[in-house]
């Protein structure tokens, strides 16, 4: 004959235990989901800002390097002077990229203007 459980301890039979293991496993999946949902959601918005100021950053650094400061990376191949023969203003390189962002940003409504 099976001796009856304690009154201090909790006893489950195999399909409780079961039970409970599903529904914390579920539970946790949840929770899991909503945190990731959350780091998501914030890596997304940091990602676009960081992508909406990075033409901004591009000139900053093109000047920067054109402008012959007295900090230098070393670039295999290529002279001290070649990068002011290359051509070109920083006000054009960041023209480009505006209108780069422009037609990107607006793309949707000019796609339904042109087609």
């Amino acid at each position: 004959m099976a001796s009856p459980p304690r009154s201090g301890t909790l006893s489950f039979n195999l399909s409780e235990q079961w039970l409970l293991m599903a529904a914390t496993v579920l539970v946790c999946g949840f929770l899991g989901y909503v945190v990731y949902d959350a780091i998501m959601a914030t890596a997304s918005e940091l990602l676009q800002r960081l992508l909406v100021i990075s033409p901004l950053l591009l000139v900053i650094v093109v000047h920067w390097l054109s402008s012959g400061s007295n900090i230098s990376f070393p670039m295999p191949g290529s002279e001290p002077g070649a990068i002011h023969r290359a051509g070109g203003s920083p006000w054009g390189v960041a023209f480009v990229l505006f209108l780069l962002c422009f037609l990107i940003s607006y793309q949707p409504s000019l796609h339904d203007l042109i087609f």
